[in-house]
């Protein structure tokens, strides 16, 4: 046989070989497809399965449900309910996606972490109003077993509520607070003490010490590591130092009594009854405090950052509760974590200062809710209670992730403690005047990263002028925000004439009529609030429009 008749033996053979894999590749294709939507399964055929989808990669959160829904398993087969429940981490860059793909494919997950907007939520997820005010049965035996579901989470599902369409698409599994880590390791050699700083003064007399002790020992020592990148920290110290400074003006010149608004602070500015001194003493902290990040910082990712602090080169890092496993777990020295130090009377601006603010209720966050093309509603409906449970939702969420639970009555030990939110302090929070909108916010963040950086004579003239420079930019995105807020004001109208109407349209039982009743009230809420915030949309637009120079008013 010739050479050429041998490779061509030689590549059939390997072709047959291949079209023998990709047929066997298929199959098995096929029979995991149909195992992974409950058509196939190693176990008897009147197994239900279950699909838990999200997009949670942190540390301790699928490993924390892994071992919940083998509880769960386990009960439901007690109960003799045979079940199966598949957990689905899907990356969260690709998430919104995926999770689109999966509503509009009709065969999403059964219980399944919100994305997107409320159209999308009313569209394919089911309301859940009629449910919550019942008790949660995986509460027996806990100290919620006598709360109704709403009355469980800390603060009374608030957060879970969309105001568009007066419903609950969801329920919420954590909260989250902001806190500081700080290397034990470092910080007892640069200060010599293991006395950790409260106040913002003892925290820059300590900042000062590390950066000494990096040039003394020739070590890229950084103070204060930062999310530069996506600007993560400079809005949380921003945030943070804004209501401390200013919590007073919570309750002042609101004609609706939720607190002040943006145009009504503005429009005090211009009418002379506030010194818009007090709006830019926090750019005037957060520029002091900024002298300690490092140099070129907004250039530095928050993996970065990370990556710098497992080093041993950063000193304090500035970050979300939910990072707090990782901190503590994958540095190969001691971690303290710590509050956000407090602005007090050993510092110039601390006379203004009105303290701490209260965390409660704050923070809450982790939706999810049960697609209306779900194949087994009743079971999801009750996995769901299941994971918000008293028991379950401190397995997963404390003792897993070192998260904060999103249910009332949750006892923290040890590292929790410290994540623990702020109570004890009847000052409320004022979000930064400034942040307008997407883009107001990231002018805002933007400024301050400049002023950081240049670190002018007087950085609130700094801040005041440019924010000024852009006013009009601000004023065109406010009133195409406002477009939105009357369109949803209409729609939302519409809907509480539905309710109203429904009671009218036949047979409709007592429980029915309760419930339309209810979201009646709910939506009246909504569309109140839909109207101040129209109504302080155009305020603040009038009076961004009024304001001077930096030394021309207000003083």
């Amino acid at each position: 046989m010739s050479k050429i008749d041998d490779e061509v033996t030689f590549g059939s053979k390997f072709q047959k070989v291949g079209v023998w894999l990709a047929v066997a590749f298929f199959i098995l294709s096929v029979i995991m497809v149909i195992r992974n939507h409950g058509g196939m399964t190693v176990f008897s055929p009147d197994t239900k399965v279950l699909t838990f989808a999200h997009w949670q990669l942190e540390d301790g959160f699928r490993e924390g449900f892994e071992e919940a829904i083998k509880i769960y398993e386990k009960e439901k087969e007690r109960q003799g309910v045979k079940v199966r429940v598949r957990q689905v981490a899907v990356p969260v860059r690709g998430y919104s996606q995926w999770f689109l793909t999966q509503l509009i494919g009709g065969e999403p997950a059964d219980v399944l972490e919100l994305t997107g907007n409320s159209d999308i939520h009313n569209q394919y997820f089911t309301p859940l109003s009629p449910f919550i005010g019942e008790k949660n049965p995986w509460n027996k035996g806990t100290p919620l077993e006598n709360y109704s579901w709403r009355e469980s989470f800390s603060d009374d599902m608030l957060a879970a509520l969309d105001l568009s369409y007066s419903e609950f698409f969801g329920v919420c599994l954590f909260a989250s607070t902001t806190r500081v880590y700080v290397n034990v390791d470092l910080y007892k050699k640069a200060v010599g003490t293991d006395k950790m700083p409260e106040t913002v003064t003892q925290w820059l007399d300590t900042c000062e010490k590390m950066r000494e002790y990096g040039l003394r020992h020739n070590r890229p020592i950084i103070p204060i590591g930062v999310r530069g990148f996506d600007k993560g920290t400079l809005g949380q110290l921003f945030s943070n130092y804004t209501s401390q400074l200013c919590s007073g003006l919570s309750d002042t010149g609101n004609d609706f009594g939720y607190g002040v608004s943006q145009g009504t602070l503005f429009r005090q500015i211009n009418d002379g009854e506030l010194d818009k001194e007090v709006l830019l003493r926090p750019v005037e902290l957060v520029t002091e405090i900024g002298q300690y990040f490092a140099d070129g910082f907004p250039a530095i990712d928050l993996e970065q950052t990370k990556y710098l602090f497992f080093s041993g080169n950063v000193g304090y890092f500035l970050d979300g509760s939910w990072n707090a496993y990782s901190m503590v777990n994958n540095s190969p020295f001691p971690v303290k974590i710590i509050n956000i130090p407090v602005l007090a009377k050993d510092h110039p601006l601390g006379k203004y200062s009105y303290g701490r603010i209260t965390e409660l209720g704050s923070g809450i966050s982790g939706k999810f809710g049960i697609p209306k093309k779900t194949k087994h509603f009743d079971l999801a409906l009750d996995f769901l209670r299941f994971i918000t449970s008293y028991k379950i939702n401190q397995l997963t969420m404390v003792e897993h992730c070192k998260w904060l639970s999103s249910l009332k009555k949750v006892k923290y030990t040890g590292l929790m403690e410290a994540l623990e939110p702020i109570t004890n302090t009847p000052n409320t929070a004022v979000a930064p005047p400034f942040n307008t909108g997407v883009y107001g916010t990231r002018k805002t963040l933007q400024r301050l990263e400049n002023i950081i950086i240049a670190n002018p004579p007087n950085p609130k003239e700094a801040f005041w002028n440019d924010f000024l420079s852009v006013r009009n930019f601000l004023i065109d995105e406010i009133n195409e925000n406002n477009l939105g807020v009357m369109r949803t004001l209409w729609s939302m109208d519409g809907t509480r004439s539905a309710l109203a109407f429904s009671e009218w349209t036949g047979d409709v039982s007592p429980a029915d009529i309760q419930l339309s009743r209810m979201r009646g009230a709910i939506n009246l809420e909504g569309i109140v609030s839909r109207y101040r915030a129209a109504k302080n949309n155009e305020t603040l637009v009038h009076e961004l429009g009024r304001l001077k120079e930096y030394n021309e008013n207000g003083n």
